[in-house]
């Protein structure tokens, strides 16, 4: 796995192919976790392949947690348009680690990806640790 030092990220986050990342073992909502992270300078984290998504797995093990944590993708604005935080859409063909059955929107309510040990859709409003990323 590709480290580097943290001398050139915000306190707390850690490089990782040039951009800084940082799992926060306090629960939020998504949108709440988004501020947090956007008054970093950053967004909250987007795993577009599986070595970002390994990194950041990593994280919640150096936190000690097999909590769940959100970061930057959800489907909010149009069911099943899964969307990143910069706006991009995850396309079909695009690199992805959902769990067995997800996302499956349970009851219609759950618009915003969470991981654990894959990425599952879950409720926005429900309170979580989360990824940031901030590009130094």
């Amino acid at each position: 796995m590709q480290t580097v030092s943290a001398a050139t990220c915000p306190d707390g986050y850690m490089k990782y192919r040039e951009v800084c990342y940082k799992a926060f073992d306090t629960y939020k909502t998504f949108s709440e976790s988004a501020e947090i992270c956007r008054s970093d300078g950053g967004t909250l984290a987007m795993p577009r392949d599986a070595g970002i998504n390994a990194f950041l797995y990593s994280l919640t093990t150096t936190l000690g947690s097999n909590d769940d944590f959100w970061f930057g993708l959800h489907d909010q604005r149009q069911e099943g348009k899964w969307t990143w935080m910069d706006d991009t859409a995850l396309g079909t063909g695009n690199y992805t680690a959902w769990a067995a059955d997800q996302p499956n929107s349970y009851k219609g309510e759950e618009d915003c990806a969470l991981l654990h040990t894959g990425w599952y859709d879950y409720p926005c409003q429900e309170k979580e640790g989360f990824f940031c990323q901030v590009i130094p």
